[in-house]
């Protein structure tokens, strides 16, 4: 049995791709500001250490600083490796299904009302793809009332070349009318 699964995550390259470099940007700038206010918050405050052998007395903000910057490019890099991972994945379960239903609209608007409108169950949208599957059979019901009515007016008009007509025929030609306008009628094409 096949599993169903995508080999391309980048569907929609450019909304995938924005998506992913606004959280990134995120990411990097809630590193900056926190960085900033660490810093900034001690300042102030002062910092006894020793370094080469010597005690040394420095503004806790200038002591710490090399830490600070060494500490959140690490979680940056990390979080930013995760994010991209977690807005990869996300955006695949909208974009996959978008692109899913435009295709399904397309063979829609082409005249091909046979399949089915499905997308994976793990994906987003499985509303909108249901309703558009109704849609669709709705359209492909009445096609086939209104079919099925075409095809007894061209027999009613064969047998009314052919002299064959009678009372009932033209009775069945007036519920064509009928069950014809009635099909029109749950559409709005004004």
């Amino acid at each position: 049995m096949r599993r169903n699964s995508r080999k391309n995550y980048l569907i929609d390259k450019t909304f995938q791709t924005q998506f992913i470099f606004k959280f990134c940007l995120l990411i990097i700038v809630a590193s900056l500001v926190t960085g900033v206010l660490i810093y900034y918050f001690n300042r102030q405050t002062t910092t006894v250490a020793f370094e080469n052998l010597r005690v040394v007395v420095k503004s806790t903000s200038d002591f710490i600083l090399p830490i600070i910057i060494q500490i959140l490019l690490i979680v940056t890099v990390f979080a930013g490796i995760v994010t991209i991972l977690v807005t990869l994945f996300t955006t695949h379960k909208i974009s996959g299904p978008l692109y899913r239903l435009k295709n399904e609209l397309e063979r829609i608007r082409s005249g091909d009302l046979t399949r089915t409108v499905r997308i994976r169950s793990a994906d987003q949208l499985q509303i909108v793809a249901s309703e558009l599957d109704s849609v669709r059979k709705n359209i492909k019901e009445s096609l086939q009332v209104l079919k099925a009515q075409c095809d007894l007016i061209k027999d009613y008009a064969q047998k009314s070349r052919e002299g064959k007509e009678d009372a009932e025929g033209r009775k069945r030609l007036s519920e064509c009318a009928t069950k014809i306008e009635s099909e029109i009628s749950k559409f709005r094409i004004d």
